[in-house]
């Protein structure tokens, strides 16, 4: 690929192979074969089911943090409650308080999927949404209000789960339910029931005399030490038992990884759960082989590294090799079928793990960077790639600590320069010179660094308003480049998406028209808003927005550099009224934007206005009027 060689999931612009690259206007059948803007790629909504055996463990043997009650009763009053308190137990919480409120199943939704565009939700279904580590503000006012009359209408819960408070908009300050943790020798209590429902005198002894649990440990500890309290109670060492009490993850990590006998595919599947921890096991299983087939043959100098004897180890040998374990439970989008998720024995195992294989491996840096940036699995794993990038780059001292986001933005794939702007959206709140000399050197730099600071503009928040977004829109709109100006487009389709920007984003575009050195890009965006190109909200605008669509619609069919494509444009519709309804419908929505009335002498002056700068399109025009009235006179 060159340094401006267009994508074919961002052909926006129709472009010939002239000596100017102006926007010439191509047939419309080469633009509806090359662009693929309306496919839906709304990632799903469900990822994980909770198991009957989860939610059975958590009506049995949960211990309420402090906030419970509160929680509760807003949970059951509002349809939906906004946890925050690290360190609460606020995923068991959530269960429980689905449950408390009669929810049938619990369901997790997609990281990555926006709290305003949530569908399809199920009466009677409590859903999770944990966006933790996540940008400053991971929704606003608009979407959540959007989500708490869709919960109320369908008849169903949904929990939320954010680190701060200050994350949630004021207007769901009445929804926000911060936790403290529950009493650390309770939590201890109710998980040594679970684990001995016959009897726990034994190993309650050895937790309350032995091994010392503080009193404000987490619950995450506390688990822990009824579980080592049980092992002790069977015969573990209790020296080995309180060191693994006290140590830190990062400290059990380390001894954990220091076996000298550790097997590459055990250091592939290591890396694999840390960066795809509750995933599907055939899938992460799958990716860790293909990490560790690249990682012998990075060692191979000659010729191709010996396969694996098919039967060397078993499923379960692996596992435990690298302390995971696997859970089954019901296939999200299956129903009757079920699937395996992978995830290590021990919460926070898994950032432990990837913090330690970068920090101390640097010869397989490399090899870790191609397989965890592959376009595939970007594009199947896009926020475990990102928060993965997230972790190197804070967590993990460099000199550049942008150097992998820079490398995303320098590949020409639409994948790679999304994932790289909203790295660095994340980061803004804690290191916004950084983020902000990163984006205005992206502004001026290679095409595919262009297109990457378009799709930062995407990322709104309130320090990144959206008279920024257009500002730095405008600018890379003026570059000679396609790859940018493509993505300007598409950035301002999206944009036009949110009833609340609407009107600032039309305004902008029609203020751009003005500017010749804008009309590469603002031509093509003219046609895909009026309708000239299929776009789905044209009708929606047009009946929101005539005034600004009339303008926009008159510049595309008058301009010079557009005009062949819209009149040809007008012309396949003419021609095709009468065999496709979607056409007709079409033909008389681009019709009224043109002309004021279908009458004869309504559209005697829509042509002559029109044709006193392009009287080459009378008959197109005439044409095309006369059939859109014929098609309305037949629907009437």
């Amino acid at each position: 690929m060159s340094d401006d060689e267009v994508p074919d999931e961002l052909r926006l612009i129709p472009v010939e192979n002239s000596a100017d690259g102006t926007f010439t206007g191509v047939q419309a059948g080469t633009i509806h074969g090359g662009v693929q803007f309306d496919i839906d790629r709304t990632p799903k909504l469900v990822v994980l089911r909770a198991t009957q055996a989860e939610l059975e463990d958590v009506r049995r043997y949960f211990e309420p943090p402090g906030g419970y009650a509160a929680a509760r009763r807003v949970l059951d009053a509002r349809g939906v409650v906004v946890l925050t308190g690290p360190g609460t137990g606020r995923s068991y919480t959530s269960l429980r308080l689905l449950l408390d409120v009669g929810a049938s199943q619990v369901a997790e939704v997609n990281r990555e999927r926006a709290l305003g565009t949530f569908d399809h939700l199920a009466v009677g279904t409590g859903y999770v949404w944990d966006v933790r580590e996540s940008a400053r503000s991971p929704f606003d006012r608009a979407e959540f209000e959007r989500v708490t009359r869709l919960v109320k209408a369908v008849g169903c819960h949904l929990v939320i789960v954010l680190d701060s408070p200050v994350q949630a908009p004021p207007e769901a300050a009445d929804h926000v339910v911060e936790l403290s943790a529950p009493p650390a020798h309770e939590v201890s209590r109710a998980e040594l029931r679970r684990r001995c429902p016959t009897g726990f005198d034994g190993p309650l002894r050895v937790l309350t005399e032995d091994l010392g649990l503080e009193d404000k440990a987490s619950p995450e500890k506390a688990v822990r030490a009824a579980e080592l309290a049980v092992l002790v109670h069977e015969g573990l060492d209790l020296r080995e038992a309180l060191t693994a009490l006290r140590e830190h993850v990062e400290q059990a990590v380390e001894r954990h990884l220091a076996n000298a006998n550790r097997t590459e595919l055990e250091f592939a599947l290591s890396f694999a759960v840390a960066l795809l921890e509750n995933q599907p096991y055939d899938e992460v299983m799958a990716r860790a082989l293909l990490l560790d087939e690249a990682l012998r043959r990075a060692g191979h100098e000659d010729g191709e590294p010996l396969r694996h004897r098919a039967f060397a180890l078993s499923k379960k040998d692996l596992l435990a090799a690298v302390a995971a374990t696997t859970t089954v439970r019901d296939h999200p989008d299956y129903p009757g079928l079920r699937e395996e998720t992978v995830h290590f024995t021990r919460q926070g195992w898994a950032g432990a793990v990837l913090r330690r294989l970068w920090r101390e491996y640097p010869l397989a840096h490399d090899v870790l960077w191609q397989w965890m940036s592959e376009r595939g699995m970007i594009a199947r794993f896009t926020d475990a790639v990102q928060r993965a990038v997230i972790t190197i780059v804070t967590e993990i001292p460099a000199h550049e600590p942008l150097q992998l986001v820079n490398s995303l933005a320098g590949r020409g794939a639409v994948a790679h320069q999304s994932l790289a702007a909203s790295a660095v959206a994340r980061l803004d709140e804690r290191y916004g010179d950084l983020v902000s000399r990163t984006v205005e050197a992206w502004t001026e730099g290679t095409a595919y660094q262009q297109a990457t600071a378009v799709w930062f503009s995407l990322n709104l928040s309130q320090a990144r308003p959206l008279s920024e977004a257009l500002r730095r829109l405008e600018l890379i709109a003026r570059s000679p480049k396609w790859t940018p100006r493509n993505a300007v487009v598409a950035a301002v389709l999206e944009l036009v998406k949110s009833g609340e920007h609407r009107t600032r984003v039309l305004d902008a575009v029609v203020s751009w028209t003005a500017n010749r050195r804008l009309a590469p890009v603002t031509l093509p965006l003219a046609m895909w808003i009026t309708g000239y190109f299929p776009y789905a909200l044209t009708t929606e605008l047009a009946a929101s927005h005539p005034e600004q669509l009339k303008v926009l619609a008159t510049r595309a069919v008058t301009d010079p550099e557009s005009r062949r494509a819209a009149l040809e444009c007008l012309m396949e519709l003419s021609d095709e009224a009468h065999l496709k309804e979607a056409s007709a419908k079409r033909l008389v929505h681009l019709a009224r934007l043109l002309a004021p009335t279908f009458t004869w002498m309504g559209r005697r002056k829509a042509v002559l206005e029109l044709c006193a700068t392009i009287p080459e399109g009378r008959h197109t025009l005439y044409r095309a009027f006369r059939v859109a009235a014929r098609v309305q006179e037949g629907s009437a």
